[in-house]
């Protein structure tokens, strides 16, 4: 499974640097429209700068996270190595379950916000 993680995170590499700049941006958004708008003028870019912000974090921790996972080892390993290299390999699927229960957890908190931004905002 960490494998095919780290494949996925190698073929999205290029997504890297675009969804840290999407995080900042909403990041930052959400700072000036609390600290400088009124209530009801900031309030229905809160919802859509948090659901950007969530997803490009989330994105890009994935991406740097997931790239460094090690292979398999192509030769037969020493003793101390090949244990390093189970708990590493170990970790990173406890990682791995980590990103799976957070991303189903952003995927319901952007399916609530949306449905209420849409209520409160759209058509």
């Amino acid at each position: 499974m960490i494998d095919k993680l780290k494949r996925m995170a190698q073929a999205i590499q290029v997504l890297r640097l675009p969804s840290l700049g999407i995080g900042l941006i909403s990041l930052a958004s959400l700072v000036v429209i609390v600290l400088f708008f009124a209530a009801e003028k900031g309030d229905r870019f809160i919802i859509p700068f948090s659901v950007s912000l969530l997803w490009g974090l989330s994105t890009y921790s994935f991406i740097v996270t997931f790239r460094a996972v090690p292979d398999k080892p192509n030769a037969p390993l020493k003793c101390f190595r090949k244990l390093k290299h189970a708990i590493t390999r170990l970790w990173y699927g406890l990682v791995s379950l980590f990103f799976l229960g957070a991303t189903l957890a952003i995927i319901v908190v952007t399916i609530r916000m949306v449905a209420i931004w849409l209520r409160d905002h759209g058509g």
